[in-house]
């Protein structure tokens, strides 16, 4: 029999834990996990293919080389005593293996290698990324964001600064703005050629010349230049000297004055990017350095291919180094050299006499130069004539120290990136010698972690430049000889104050002798304690993906100046185009992607907004509206109902034109409307007559809409205080948000899910009867026959016949059908002449002031224009099916119908054209709807005042012209001659314009609402019904559904982040104006410290308890050496029944700290904060929304999140250590022992033994359980007494106004709410093992496991139950703290010792802990399935999965990613392996398994 070890409170009943299920070690925390969790997969391959690299064979010397480019790109040999390094040759190529740099995808995965060569004879080698859930996808398209805009917000305010004339330059050295931007730019272009061009000239050493000698000829020239003798090393001395100079120059050129004032920034704002240069900082990094290195990277051969970097850069570089202002570097070099006994290694031969002598005298004079800086910096600090004095007073001592902290800041970034690439390929074993050396060096070289360190490495080093800029460059007026330092004259001073001579000390002593020391002793180097915190320092402002914009401009530089990867020209590899080649291209694209579902989402949202609150405030209401006075609300209805119809008519003509070919037997069963409809609509020429009268509809509800909510009314009442030129965008007729609404809503959104579910969209009876027939009346009256009298014209002149299904047979129906052509002709023009004279008689609601011949051109021009888009349609489609060279003869329309059907340009000419024609419609309404006419007015053509002028100011008549003449008749001429009609010049305009609205994304909105309105009203492609495929769910099943889903993840985040920061502003508001319990008695800061304090600590306690029940089954001897302060937990915690008391404790902790946290932040009765209005402090304030946010996001699920995967680094702590201590202490004092009471009481009932992992208790043990259980329910007892009392006397923290019983009932049902929240965890997880069978014997219980366990759900049930069980903890806290003042009696007449400690609310954390918490606990475990079939926890598992799709705590992946990245958190995998590699691992087969009671068993 195999050996096993019933785990106690994994299964048994009266359990406190939830059971574990099945094999896994942590499911609960499984599915909490933001790596691991059950979400979506973006596992996308990039468009372009992989590059094939061929070790033998054709090509194969150019791959040998290239591989050693590659490798000297990436991880370079550096010589100890050079200077040569690569700090922009960092970016590997990223192909199909770039994670996107992101730090999280390491977190479960990493790239995984597949090597052909193993299973073949192929000698090819690829590499494959691992999938992304959408959480990180969406991770990285928001970094993109928000580097984009702060990118964009900062080169503003350097523009904004510079043309003011703000700068240094322009301020005091009366530099011209004009020229100072200009030069600007040229620095910042000198600046990225700098940067990119070395890690161009160090990468290309390795590679035959020959191999780009006809390709690339300035390359050649320098690499030749570049690469002769000891130049390499040379142009690196220069060149430093060069981009130090240039950044000096920048900040001189762009930092503002102090107290500058730009774009009206004040505050925070002014402080963080003016008054500290970020907004310049940013600019020189991102697009002067970043940028340029990326291309540059993969691009090596086309990026140095200029006379620019030939000139400007090689030959300015050497010509520095010649001149030996830089020369001291040469004499460390040579003294370390010496101390380490090894030659400086060189390319030359030695030096002749002369050169020695030449040599030295350009060291002297370097080393004079440097000393002289140093005076001249010392003396300017010493006398504050700096600019570093523009920040404010700041002692000179302490401007000393600034200084050389600087320095040792900057030269450790520089020197870090050389010791690390030189001891990369030391053997390990020597390396492991060196423990401090070792750890760092496994740090940065983890996963993706070198990339990211180097980033972030370049943005801490240049910030540092700059922040040396400001310190060194002297600011002397000049203004006169006394001024300047030491009494030098103007020129030299102004000369001086440009900061040449700081650039020349930071060179030196802040960059070049740090590289040296790091190559000459790199152990050493990276032993010092500061590199480990400087890493990390750097991975973190990579994560935080400030620099991250700079991917994106690297990408359009890349297409727009045609650079192409070195592997396209040395190993013949295919040419990059536009396509996204590796993950981040694609990301970037997804990014733009999301972009304009954003901003269109946005503006859906705000037209809405803006539409419903004029409606309302009857701002916005048609003449109809005020004619006849109806109502807002009936309006608003009518608007609504009016754009459902119009939508359901858009989407049905493509369903039943879809539809023709397919047998109507395959769906007469399970679409039975449907089949009315194809039945209707399919019978002879009914589809033709059914288009012509849809027509006619679409553009009636668009006037009708237009008539009921399109009149702009002036009004004093303002919508959201927005300016009246953003009322008039938006609101006027025919303005922004109508169109917007009705586009999006009543036309896109439809048309595309009608593309693919053509079956249930119109199996409705909306579209059988209000579309189908309506649309076949209309027709059938005659009002639009003129139609049919054009179509048989140009039949004739075609020489065509029309295609019928129908004749006119009879005398009866040829005389019917003329006599309705004739009507309709008659009305057709009687329209016209009415239209036309009321425009010249400006009885039109056409805009004020325009004369009625402009308003007749303009409505000609808008119908040329709007047929010929009707048009182009039916033309593209009738040449669809032509042969190539009869269509080519036609030149024009050749290129049109290539530019059209070029890619996804069909589709976005579509979408583009609806925008346009709708947009053209409702002007149209405008110009043709007739004004009501008062009686003291002329009516039209002197009609008399009555049924026929209201006819007329309906806008019915304009109806019929625009079907008419602005449509059908269109169309007829486009299917006729669909060559002319694609040879007009206009169309290349039209079709580009189209595409450009598309492409700016205003309507990209709709694909958004169709995304989530298909699964909501169950929408299934036609496949399914057709084929028997697979039905679709909520899951997205195209690359869009995905962009989309990603879209709403980053919205979810940045409303959850804004939300989350918006509560800490809000508490700490609070706390500091000492409107909190805690804050009315002690010091701000202190109740400051301790809300913080409390709220880690919960966090702690959440996370931990977690770690601690999912290490149970793991060997504790795998990990007793790596996390030493996780074993003393575990040991603890695993002790017996230590795990159950653990538990017990903690749960009294938790709620304790609840309480706490309560008192530290809960505002008082009454608290207003002055910035807030009346509503937003009831909500954040007064109901303390923003205190229940902070604790639940900051102090529980964010740890919860991290501790789900991270459990052993999680607990390797003495803080938690001592938490698991004092909460078996807690345990242990009996305070809780009431709930075991209960424990055995639902163990009798349930007629089960209650497991143990301890002997039976002996006697004196019994006494000792018994007398704690007594003592438990004595002081629960005597709680609910004082609790009790201090609600009826209204003695709480209850809000003012609610009645004693009303409390006390209130207070029952959230400890019930609480308790089942509680409860309901504990009982899903004791339910998920048994057979299905089983369940569903039980109904209730079956409909909620299914609800709960079905996709995604099950997390999102445990982060809402969490979300509402924090919540009533902290309503339950509010009503149990009891609230007795000194002038109050004290309840019962206990003591004010007493009294003040019953005010600490720890009666009601005694309370809340057993009756609220852990007797639902008991319940749920011993009874789950009555438990489950209460008819409460549907209704509360929808509530939790409701506030979990709010995205309220959104943000908490956020902070959990952040929180993992600095605390340096490992997934549990690293360390111990997956749970199914420890078992193989082991001799016998381990199980963790279920006995017939459902107890969980871990055995071999």
């Amino acid at each position: 029999m195999a050996e096993h070890v019933e785990v106690s409170f994994d299964g048994a009943q009266g359990s406190l834990v939830a059971p574990l299920p099945g094999k896994s070690s942590n499911l609960l925390h499984r599915y909490m996990n933001p790596y691991n969790a059950p979400s979506n997969n973006d596992e996308e391959d990039a468009s372009f293919p992989p590059i094939k690299k061929p070790v033998n064979g054709v090509n194969g010397d150019n791959h040998t080389k290239l591989n050693e480019l590659n490798e000297s790109a990436i991880l370079p040999v550096l010589d100890h005593a050079h200077l040569v390094s690569t700090p922009e040759s960092f970016f590997v190529d990223d192909n199909d293996s770039n994670h996107a740099t992101s730090i999280e995808d390491n977190f479960l995965e990493e790239s995984v290698r597949v090597d052909k060569d193993s299973e073949s004879s192929s000698s090819e080698t690829y590499t494959t990324s691992p999938p992304r859930s959408i959480i990180n996808a969406g991770l990285e398209s928001f970094k993109y964001v928000v580097s984009i805009l702060l990118l964009v917000f900062s080169l503003t305010l350097v523009t904004s600064t510079i043309y003011t004339g703000q700068t240094t330059a322009i301020q005091r050295d009366s530099f011209n703005p004009v020229a100072t931007y200009v030069l600007f730019w040229l620095l910042l272009i000198f600046l990225a050629i700098m940067e990119g061009g070395l890690g161009c000239l160090v990468g290309l050493q390795p590679i035959d010349r020959t191999c780009y000698s006809t390709s690339h000829p300035v390359t050649l020239k320098s690499t030749v230049l570049g690469h002769e003798g000891n130049n390499m090393e040379r142009v690196i001395v220069g060149r430093q000297f060069l981009i130090v100079l240039a950044v000096f120059f920048i900040n001189w050129l762009g930092a503002p004055v102090p107290n500058a004032e730009v774009l009206g920034l004040s505050g925070i704002l002014k402080a963080i990017f003016l008054d500290s240069g970020l907004a310049v900082i940013l600019t020189t990094i991102i697009l002067g350095q970043l940028t340029s290195q990326i291309n540059a990277a993969q691009c090596m051969l086309d990026f140095l291919n200029s006379h620019f970097m030939l000139y400007f850069v090689t030959y300015l570089s050497l010509a520095v180094e010649f001149s030996g202002l830089l020369h001291s570097v040469y004499l460390v070099q040579i003294l370390f050299s010496k101390i380490t006994g090894k030659a400086v290694e060189g390319n030359e031969a030695s030096r002749g006499t002369i050169g020695q002598i030449f040599f030295w005298i350009r060291a002297l004079f370097s080393l004079s130069v440097v000393s002289f800086g140093f005076a001249l910096t010392f003396q300017a600090l010493f006398e504050k004539q700096t600019t570093i004095w523009e920040w404010g007073y700041i002692p000179s001592s302490i401007s000393m120290v600034l200084l050389f902290a600087l320095f040792v800041f900057v030269g450790m970034m520089e020197g870090m990136q050389i010791a690390l690439f030189t001891v990369v390929n030391l053997p390990e074993e020597e390396l492991a010698r060196y423990s401090i050396a070792y750890r760092n060096c496994q740090l940065v070289f983890r996963g993706e972690n070198l990339q990211a360190y180097l980033i972030g490495r370049q943005l801490c080093t240049s910030t540092g430049m700059f922040l040396l800029a400001r310190m060194m460059t002297l600011n002397y007026s000049a203004e006169s000889n006394d001024n300047n330092i030491w009494g030098v004259s103007n020129g030299l001073q102004f000369f001086f104050n440009t900061g040449i001579m700081g650039a020349v000390v930071t060179t030196v002593v802040a960059s070049l002798i740090w590289r040296i020391a790091a190559s000459t002793f790199p152990l050493a180097f990276l032993s010092n304690p500061l590199v480990y915190i400087f890493i990390r320092f750097c991975l973190l402002i990579e994560f935080l993906g400030v620099g991250s914009s700079s991917w994106v401009l690297a990408r359009i530089h890349k297409c727009v100046s045609g650079f192409q990867p070195d592997e396209v020209y040395l190993c013949n590899a295919e040419p990059h185009t536009s396509a996204p080649v590796t993950r981040r291209d694609k990301d970037i694209d997804r990014t733009a992607t999301i972009l304009k579902y954003f901003s269109s989402l946005s503006l859906l949202v705000f037209c809405i907004i803006m539409l419903t609150e004029a409606i309302f405030t009857e701002q916005k209401n048609g003449a109809l509206s005020s004619s006849y006075n109806i109502p807002p609300a009936v309006t608003f209805c009518l608007f609504w109902f009016l754009l459902i119809w119009l939508s359901v008519m858009e989407g049905g003509q493509g369903c039943l034109i879809g539809l023709r070919p397919i047998d109507k037997f395959m769906y007469a069963e399970s679409h039975l409307l449907t089949l009315r409809n194809t039945t209707v609509a399919h019978m002879g020429d009914n589809m033709e007559r059914f288009i012509v009268g849809r027509q006619f509809l679409v553009v009636l509800v668009i006037f009708a809409m237009n008539k009921i909510v399109g009149s702009f009314t002036t009004s004093e009442d303002d919508i959201f205080g927005l300016p009246s030129i953003v009322k008039n965008v938006f609101l006027s007729s025919g303005g922004l948000a109508m169109i917007v609404i009705t586009v999006v809503i009543g036309q896109l959104t439809s048309q595309i899910n009608a593309a693919n579910c053509m079956l249930d969209f119109i199996n409705n009876r909306i579209m059988l009867y209000f579309v189908t027939h309506v649309s076949l009346a209309v027709e059938w009256s005659g009002l639009l026959h003129a139609v049919y009298a054009i179509q048989m014209l140009f039949s004739k002149i075609t020489g065509k016949i029309t295609t019928q299904e129908e004749e006119i047979s009879g005398p009866r129906s040829k005389v019917f059908f003329w006599v309705r052509a004739t009507f309709s002709m008659l009305v057709l023009i009687f329209a016209s002449v009415v239209t036309i004279a009321a425009l010249f008689s400006n009885k039109t609601t056409m805009w004020e002031g325009v004369s009625g011949g402009v308003s007749v051109s303009i409505l000609i021009s808008l119908m040329l224009i709007v047929g010929i888009m009707e048009g182009a349609q039916s033309a593209l489609f009738a040449v669809v099916h032509m042969r190539e060279e009869d269509l080519a003869r036609n030149a024009i329309a050749y290129y049109n119908c290539q530019l059209a059907f070029s890619g996804q340009n069909l589709q976005s000419f579509l979408i583009g054209r609806q925008i346009c024609i709708t947009s053209a419609m409702f002007v149209f309404a405008r110009i043709m709807t007739l004004k009501e006419i008062d009686s003291n007015d002329d009516t039209v053509l002197g009609v008399p005042l009555g049924v026929i002028q209201v006819l007329f100011s309906t806008g019915l008549l304009g109806t019929v012209i625009t079907t008419i003449l602005a449509s059908l008749m269109w169309r007829i001429i486009a299917s006729s001659f669909p060559l002319v009609f694609l040879s007009n010049p206009l169309m290349y305009l039209i079709i580009r314009l189209c595409l450009f609205l598309d492409g700016v994304g205003v309507c990209s909105s709709a694909w958004v609402l169709a995304r989530f309105l298909k699964p909501m009203v169950g929408y299934q492609p036609d496949e399914v019904h057709l084929e028997g495929a697979a039905q679709h769910t909520a899951a997205p099943a195209t690359k869009r559904d995905k962009d989309i889903d990603i879209t709403i993840t980053i919205m979810r985040y940045v409303y959850s982040s804004v939300l989350l920061g918006f509560s800490i502003v809000v508490v700490m508001a609070v706390i500091f104006e000492r409107k909190t319990i805690l804050s009315q008695e002690v010091h701000p800061l202190f109740a400051s410290f301790s809300f913080w304090f409390f709220v880690f600590w919960l966090a702690i306690m959440e996370g931990g308890q977690g770690c601690l029940v999912g290490l149970q089954p793991v060997d504790k001897d795998i990990y007793a050496e790596s996390h030493p302060v996780t074993l003393l937990n575990t040991r603890k915690a695993h002790s017996g029944d230590n795990m159950e008391r653990f538990i017990v404790g903690r749960q009294f902790l938790v709620v304790l700290v609840f309480t706490m946290i309560n008192m530290c932040g809960s505002a008082v009765e009454g608290t207003q904060i002055s910035f807030l209005g009346n509503s937003m402090n009831g909500i954040f304030v007064g109901s303390g929304l923003g205190m229940i946010l902070t604790t639940i996001v900051v102090g529980q699920l964010t740890s919860q999140v991290n501790a789900a995967n991270c459990m052993l680094d999680f607990i390797n702590s003495y803080f938690m250590l001592a938490t698991t201590y004092l909460s078996l202490f807690v345990e242990y004092t009996g305070l809780l022992h009431s709930v075991y009471l209960i424990q055995l009481i639902f163990a009798r009932l349930a007629g089960k033994p209650i497991d143990t992992n301890e002997p039976q208790r002996n006697i004196p043990q019994t006494v000792f359980f018994w007398i704690r259980v007594f003592f438990s329910l004595l002081v629960l007892g005597y709680a609910l007494v004082i609790t009790l009392t201090a609600l009826f006397e209204s003695k709480t923290k209850m809000w003012d106004g609610v009645p004693g019983a009303v409390s006390i009932i209130i207070l029952i049902i959230l400890c019930c709410f609480v308790g089942m929240m509680e409860g309901m965890q504990i009982a899903f997880f004791t339910v998920v093992n048994l057979p299905e069978e089983e369940l569903v014997k039980h109904k209730t219980v079956y409909q909620n496991c299914q609800t709960v366990f079905s996709g995604p759900n099950l997390q999102s049930f445990l982060i809402g139950r969490q979300i509402c069980a924090a919540s009533g903890m902290f309503v339950v806290a509010r009503i149990m703290t009891l609230n007795y003042s000194e002038q109050d009696d004290n309840v019962l007449g206990v003591s004010d010792a007493l009294q003040t400690f019953f005010n600490t609310g720890l009666l009601g954390a005694v309370i809340t802990t057993i009756l609220a918490s852990l007797v639902w606990r008991v319940i749920a475990s011993s009874f789950p399935i009555a438990f489950l079939s209460n008819p409460f926890i549907g209704p509360m598992i929808k509530l939790c999965l409701f506030f979990e799709s709010t995205g309220v705590c959104s943000s908490v992946w956020l902070l959990a990613l952040t929180q993992k990245k600095i605390a340096g958190y490992q997934v549990d995998e690293l360390y111990i392996g997956t749970p199914d590699e420890r078992c193989a691992d082991e001799e016998e087969g381990f199980e963790i398994g279920a006995d017939a009671d459902g107890n969980v068993i871990i055995g071999y």
